[in-house]
């Protein structure tokens, strides 16, 4: 996998790309926990923080097909500067006025959750146009989601590290200026610059890629495992706080994501082994409610996380081939919204669960996500597998640009792959 990822970063401007991309998921890792820290410290309350976050959190979740829509629609570059400089604004509100009355805070986190940059789907659109399809393809979809692994790992990591060396503000100013500044590079990249939206089906109407079937699939599988994510994180929290080590929490996370990023440097599976991958998610909590000190849990915590990348990379691919003509960025900024909202409840879910007994309920609400995430998979898994590609784009849809980006590739629209016969989502 190592040489794949060396393959595709070789190709023109990917490099850039990769890391602009990975600067966004830092800032993106890190924001939440700066926003709670800037308006605990402010206003003494964690409730009040809890809610701005949250609010945060429901923007992303409530817009992310709305921009998704619109990059289809416009075209990268339009839409990420738009956004980059919405997000950041709006983040740079909240960190200029954390004294505000709280309305005004929570607004301001609304607008900067709703503007997150959709950057990753971008990058997955631009994989697509520059490296058609084949290994290489398949191999940038493991990269995304190892890098989404790092930013989970390191994001909260910087956001904590310059709010003790620094005030509470300087945290989120930083958040917000790494989106805002990466963001824009990235979107004024040639490859971003060059990317045009394939023609959009006639029949996609006002649900777009919701009217496949597959894509309707994979995102109640994702809202599932979501749930399983969700629960995984209150879960470490609650072992390491009844272990008497709160801090050990950090190291339990900090395990999972680990395991995850190891799973990302194996072989690529196939898109059949999707339902195979969904219940083996399952099978690897199961351990977690063992008895065990919180050094073993560490590496439960390991074990669990494994499959987790290689389940990404496939939803991934599965998306791209499922999405129809032109909602391509919209198909995935549903699958993510649903991961997000699935999270969201198995955190809820799972704290409601370990207040009423033990830490181990929370790994209850994570197997319980896990294994239906793995039921709705293994129920649809022939309407994912079936899902008819979607037609070639016409000669007027080519763009010579793509040609100046990726010479390597002939001319075509972003979605198409070269000689395929068949165009995947376009992002």
């Amino acid at each position: 996998m190592l040489r794949l990822w060396a393959a595709v970063l070789r190709r023109p401007f990917a490099t850039a790309l990769a890391v602009t991309n990975l600067l966004t998921r830092l800032s993106a890792g890190a924001v939440a926990l700066a926003l709670v820290l800037l308006v605990q410290h402010e206003r003494g309350s964690f409730g009040a923080a809890g809610f701005v976050a949250g609010v945060f959190a429901v923007g992303t979740a409530a817009a992310a097909p709305i921009v998704g829509r619109l990059v289809d629609r416009t075209g990268q570059t339009p839409v990420l500067l738009a956004t980059a400089a919405l997000h950041g604004g709006s983040l740079l509100g909240v960190a200029a006025r954390p004294s505000a009355p709280l309305w005004v805070l929570a607004a301001l986190a609304g607008v900067a959750g709703a503007a997150r940059p959709p950057v990753a789907a971008c990058m997955r659109g631009i994989w697509i146009a520059m490296l058609g399809e084949g290994a290489q393809l398949r191999a940038s979809y493991r990269l995304e989601s190892a890098l989404l692994e790092v930013g989970f790992i390191a994001g909260p990591v910087v956001a904590g590290a310059v709010v003790a060396v620094g005030r509470p503000a300087l945290g989120l100013v930083l958040t917000a200026g790494l989106a805002a500044v990466a963001t824009t590079g990235f979107a004024l990249l040639p490859p971003a610059r060059a990317w045009r939206p394939a023609a959009r089906g006639a029949r996609s109407g006002v649900l777009g890629p919701l009217r496949a079937p597959a894509v309707l699939s994979l995102v109640g599988s994702r809202a599932a495992l979501g749930v399983a994510i969700g629960a995984v994180q209150v879960a470490a929290a609650a072992f390491a706080t009844a272990g008497g080590r709160a801090g050990f929490a950090g190291v339990l996370l900090g395990g999972f994501a680990a395991g995850s990023l190891l799973g990302s440097l194996g072989p690529h599976a196939a898109p059949a082994r999707f339902t195979l991958l969904s219940a083996a998610m399952a099978l690897v909590l199961a351990p977690l409610l063992l008895p065990a000190g919180l050094w073993w849990l560490a590496g439960l915590f390991v074990l669990a996380g494994v499959p987790l990348a290689p389940l990404n990379a496939l939803a991934y691919e599965l998306t791209d081939l499922a999405a129809p003509p032109g909602t391509g960025t919209e198909a995935r900024m549903w699958t993510s919204t649903a991961t997000a909202a699935g999270a969201a409840l198995g955190s809820a879910l799972a704290g409601a669960a370990v207040d009423g007994t033990a830490a181990r309920a929370a790994v209850a609400v994570a197997l319980a996500g896990a294994v239906a995430a793995a039921a709705i998979t293994l129920l649809t898994h022939r309407t994912v597998s079936t899902a008819p590609p979607s037609p070639s784009p016409s000669p007027s849809q080519e763009h010579p640009a793509d040609s100046a980006v990726t010479p390597s590739v002939p001319p075509r629209s972003a979605g198409a792959a070269p000689g395929s016969g068949c165009r995947r989502g376009s992002t």
